[in-house]
């Protein structure tokens, strides 16, 4: 079963690794604990707890001493990142979530699809922000335009404007104020889904970063660790 998805700000993915290297990237991060507690280092402070918010840009690393963790990385500049901060970690580097909580998140995850258990979790979380943005015909136009591609191309943003006839800036400011992330980072996000796509179905990096649109596999590589903290490796280790 694939355990990865992908949002429009965010990825959710059960994750097979144990122990990342302390990092810290520009991301929300919620890490739940599958079968047990995880165990946390956060800005120097050691813990366990059965979930926990992480602020963007806090040096971190978690794992489990056994079974999986359920990830999500909430992109800093979108809406259910902004909810998470405003909710949960209120300027603090993390936020330890209740045993109770926990518990039905699990639930959900052993009941559920991956794709459902993500919208089923954010909504658990108080943080289902992305259903209740409006949505202008045109950025519709340009989301459902960029499911059909397989590769985001270098001029993808002159095809996008041609194609619903606004400026960059115009579609940049709508795009932001419909969808809740800058283009810029959506179309980085949507890259890096058709790489990790394309490897599903070839088993190669170097196949599925050409196909997806990137320079070249390190571009691709290099993308993954600075997005995700993790190296690609690991990463698509947790989609299996």
């Amino acid at each position: 079963m694939i355990s990865t998805v992908f949002g429009y700000d965010h990825i959710m993915m059960c994750a097979k690794y144990r122990t990342p290297d302390p990092h810290n990237h520009l991301a929300v991060h919620f890490i739940a604990g599958l079968d047990g507690p995880v165990h946390c280092i956060v800005s120097g402070d050691s813990f366990d707890a059965d979930a926990v918010f992480i602020a963007s840009d806090v040096v971190h690393t978690a794992y489990a001493e056994s079974g999986d963790m359920l990830v999500f990385l909430f992109d800093a500049a979108g809406n259910i990142a902004k909810e998470a901060e405003k909710k949960y970690l209120c300027g603090k580097p993390y936020c330890c979530v209740g045993a109770e909580t926990a518990v039905q998140l699990r639930e959900i995850w052993r009941s559920n699809s991956p794709d459902d258990s993500d919208k089923l979790i954010t909504q658990l979380l108080g943080l289902d922000t992305v259903n209740s943005l409006p949505r202008d015909e045109r950025i519709s136009e340009v989301l459902e335009y960029l499911r059909t591609l397989d590769e985001i191309p270098e001029d993808i943003t002159s095809q996008l404007c041609g194609k619903i006839c606004l400026s960059a800036g115009r579609l940049s400011h709508l795009f932001k104020e419909n969808v809740g992330i800058s283009l810029h980072r959506y179309l980085a996000m949507d890259k890096m889904r058709k790489g990790y796509i394309h490897y599903q179905k070839y088993g190669n990096i170097t196949e599925a970063s050409m196909r997806a649109g990137f320079d070249s596999p390190s571009h691709f590589a290099a993308t993954c660790k600075r997005m995700f903290g993790i190296s690609f490796s690991e990463f698509i280790k947790s989609g299996e």
